[in-house]
């Protein structure tokens, strides 16, 4: 190794370390906001499962708020390398799409606790997460109305059924099948009530 490589290596291994524990603290508050929401859920109560004082989570952050955001900003990276590009599938194989990522989010109940708690808790008065609920509502539904759409088109929805009711009622669906799922496990599966509702509300069969 040359000098200059050593030096460079020099310059890398604090980036490295600051990258590592921002990571470990986005983990640690994903399960704390999950379980607690964020308005309980404290730094403190943070710090406490990974070892670490308050100011140090402040001091990779700046303020509880920023977590939060860089919590959710993690959420979407991740949904970006998971959910399907609806306008690229081939219209019949958008319930099959739909049903993928529920079955993904099946193994990440962590992240699924933490947009049941927070998107409740976003519709208070200023509340950090509002805005980005807000969007993330919009375009979902707006993702959702696309899919079927392509679906209308090419008489995939079942009769009586238009775009905008299999958008609005998969996504109500969805997201209620899973609050229930995280309030009791045993009885709920979000991927097969999710599956029963594709079979109702379309003429694909193959789910």
């Amino acid at each position: 190794m040359t000098e200059a490589d050593e030096t460079e290596r020099r310059k890398r291994g604090p980036y490295r370390k600051t990258g590592a524990r921002r990571r470990e603290i986005i983990a640690a508050a994903l399960e704390v906001f999950s379980a607690s929401g964020f308005r309980a859920g404290s730094l403190k109560d943070i710090g406490e499962r990974i070892g670490i004082d308050p100011s140090t989570i402040l001091h990779h952050f700046g303020s509880k708020e920023a977590l939060l955001r860089a919590v959710l900003d993690d959420k979407i990276a991740q949904d970006t390398q998971s959910i399907p590009d609806i306008e690229e599938l081939d219209p019949a194989l958008i319930p099959r799409g739909l049903i993928e990522l529920a079955e993904r989010n099946d193994r990440r109940p962590g992240l699924i606790s933490l947009y049941a708690v927070l998107s409740a808790e976003s519709t208070t008065v200023d509340h950090p997460g509002g805005e980005y609920f807000r969007e993330r509502t919009a375009r979902t539904r707006r993702d959702f109305r696309t899919g079927f759409e392509r679906m209308q088109q090419h008489g995939l929805l079942a009769p009586g059924v238009d775009a905008d009711f299999a958008a609005t009622s998969t996504f109500a669906l969805w997201d209620g099948a899973q609050i229930h799922w995280l309030i009791d496990p045993d009885s709920v599966s979000v991927t097969e009530t999710l599956r029963r509702h594709l079979r109702l509300i379309t003429t694909v069969t193959e789910l």
